[in-house]
């Protein structure tokens, strides 16, 4: 919420996924429930939520199937979930974002030097070991 983390989670996931795009979804669909409660605290007290809100995906499988533009037909296993997020287009906007471009991939990937000072900087500010990228 105004560039900061409004709620963090670490955990594997319940389900065996069987392709790292379904195992996205499953994410994606945990992290927009987390939205959706944060957003209903905040509705709560009396604030406003620019709505849609944003949630960034690196998969483009996923974000795919998000907006129903695959029709493969792989996935029919999953379709709670990919129902789901699709019902929320006027609440949630789902869009892809390079990973890369990722802030989040610092927790949960391996990075490259200058990809990991970009991010680093971004979450825990600027020291003497971390050079700043614009």
């Amino acid at each position: 919420m105004n560039g900061v983390p409004a709620c963090e989670k670490s955990q594997l996931q319940r389900i065996a996924t069987l392709s790292v795009t379904e195992a996205e979804l499953v994410a994606a669909t945990s992290c927009v429930q987390d939205m959706l409660f944060t957003m209903r605290i905040v509705q709560s007290m009396g604030l406003k939520v620019k709505l849609p809100m944003k949630l960034y995906v690196d998969n483009k499988g996923c974000v795919d199937l998000i907006h129903n533009w695959n029709v493969s037909g792989r996935c029919c296993h999953m379709d709670v979930k990919i129902c789901f997020l699709r019902e929320l287009k006027d609440t949630i906007l789902v869009e892809h974002k390079k990973g890369e471009d990722n802030k989040a991939d610092i927790f949960t990937k391996n990075l490259s030097g200058p990809t990991f000072e970009k991010h680093g900087c971004s979450w825990f500010g600027i020291d003497k070991y971390c050079k700043h990228i614009g």
